[in-house]
């Protein structure tokens, strides 16, 4: 195994005393552990000729862990599809540093969380409008920014697209078009399938050659030291098993939902790793609060755990095909829910994937 010197990367389950009992003075990222990326890692550890593109909110440039990763960005928000020139795409949300980070952030530098990606290297586009003092919720991003965004990642050499975001409805033709194009073009798109909870997959996580990926939770409420793996229960699904798979994306109770304080939250209930330093709530969690960390939940942050293990995949087969690249990730995920739809082909198992990789 090869475990990073991330100061918040944290140990091997099982989980015990600071882990499992208030207060949680001790963060941990199960998420790595569970999807056995440190045994991943032993098997590749990524290039940075492979490129995630993250179409989001953008990216923090202030944040030690994701800006030296960036090798290029773009910010479509016009909602035309037309490139704003004028922009810039510093993440004034926090959603586009968090699933960068747990993408591809800097890893085994001491610093707090690691990436699934390690080697590998970001794009950023951003197509949802910064949110401002006077409008702080601008409305979401337009399926034409969407479409340019994924035509300019193909243009600018990613290998692999991270989209998490969506919404209900069919799959919109504009994104099938850039999709398919970038399928064409050899490059792995992974969409995040919805927070609704229903077995009907957002747009464009419904799109013809994305693989879709729902979220996987730890339910400690019964046996804190042995938690059950489950699907969470906001996760979109579809019926069957072929929609996709899960990998971690928290599933916090009530009570972690209003735990304020990081002493009194439960970090095995959340996904903890980057944020932006000017988005809202950033540095909210202590020790050394200025590198920008977070609890947060979400398939948002299931889709970039599977976006970085393509890239791995493909660092170590370059030659390897998108669908080869699902198939591998469906074959050898892990069932923890007895075969239930909501798993899709199970959870993301790295290790196994890396090693199914010829």
């Amino acid at each position: 195994q090869v475990v990073p010197n991330d100061q918040d990367f944290g140990p091997a389950p099982p989980y015990t005393g600071p882990y499992t009992t208030p207060p949680h003075a001790t963060q941990v990222q199960w998420d790595m552990w569970y999807t056995n990326m440190p045994s991943a890692w032993d098997v590749n550890l990524g290039n940075p000729s492979v490129k995630i593109a993250v179409i989001d909110t953008g990216y923090d440039a202030n944040n030690i862990d994701i800006c030296s990763k960036v090798v290029d960005s773009a910010v479509f928000d016009t909602g035309s599809g037309v490139q704003d020139t004028a922009a810039n795409a510093q993440d004034d949300d926090g959603h586009g540093s968090n699933v960068s980070g747990i993408a591809a952030s800097v890893t085994d530098n001491v610093t707090r969380y690691a990436g699934v990606g390690w080697n590998t290297d970001l794009m950023e586009v951003r197509v949802f409008k910064d949110p401002t003092p006077s409008n702080p919720n601008p409305a979401g991003a337009s399926s034409q920014d969407i479409a340019a965004a994924i035509d300019w990642a193909i243009g600018h050499g990613a290998r692999v697209i991270n989209m998490s975001l969506g919404g209900p409805g069919s799959c919109d033709p504009g994104e099938q078009a850039a999709i398919t194009n970038a399928v064409n073009n050899n490059i792995v798109v992974v969409v995040a399938s919805g927070n609704g909870g229903s077995n009907v997959l957002d747009d464009p996580a419904n799109c013809n050659g994305v693989i879709a990926v729902g979220a996987s939770a730890l339910d400690d409420t019964t046996n804190p030291s042995s938690p059950v793996e489950v699907p969470a229960g906001y996760s979109t699904y579809a019926s069957g098993n072929a929609w996709g798979l899960v990998a971690p994306g928290g599933d916090p109770d009530m009570a972690q939902l209003s735990c304020g304080t990081v002493p009194l939250c439960d970090f095995l209930q959340w996904i903890v790793n980057n944020y932006s330093t000017t988005a809202c709530c950033a540095n909210s969690i202590p020790p050394n609060a200025g590198n920008h960390g977070i609890l947060i939940a979400g398939t948002s942050m299931a889709a970039p755990h599977v976006a970085g293990v393509a890239a791995l995949m493909i660092s170590k087969d370059p030659g390897i095909s998108p669908s080869q690249v699902a198939n591998f990730l469906k074959s050898t995920a892990r069932d923890i829910c007895g075969g239930c739809s909501q798993e899709g082909a199970g959870r993301l198992d790295a290790a196994a994937a890396l090693t199914a990789t010829p």
